[in-house]
């Protein structure tokens, strides 16, 4: 799995790609600091190819730990594959979920405002 973050106006943009599961969720998990200055963090999965129950909760995981600091976490351009894994595990409903990046972040730039 590779991992790029960009961080603009107290949000971080991480994008994803290629597999999210048991072997390199830990590695996601470590990104729980990458945004702790950002007040979002938005997860680009358009290159996750896979996404297994591990990779899951390790997005859930970042989203604790950022709405517990007063943020919160925006999943953008979900391929079917993933958007199927969310899904089923009706997980989806904790999460704003956006078609592409810009509309996740401007989503997040608009619940900052709003605080």
């Amino acid at each position: 799995m590779i991992i790029s973050e960009n961080t603009f106006n107290n949000i971080t943009v991480i994008a994803l790609q290629g597999t999210l599961d048991a072997r390199n969720a830990p590695q996601l998990k470590q990104f729980n600091s990458a945004g702790a200055a950002a007040n979002s963090i938005v997860i680009n999965l358009s290159e996750v190819d896979f996404l297994d129950s591990s990779g899951l909760g390790a997005i859930v995981s970042i989203t604790r730990l950022k709405r517990s600091q007063g943020g919160d976490v925006i999943l953008a351009c979900m391929n079917d594959k993933v958007r199927n894994v969310f899904e089923i595990t009706h997980v989806y409903k904790l999460f704003d979920i956006y078609d592409d990046v810009e509309a996740a972040t401007l989503n997040a730039e608009k619940k900052q405002t709003s605080l």
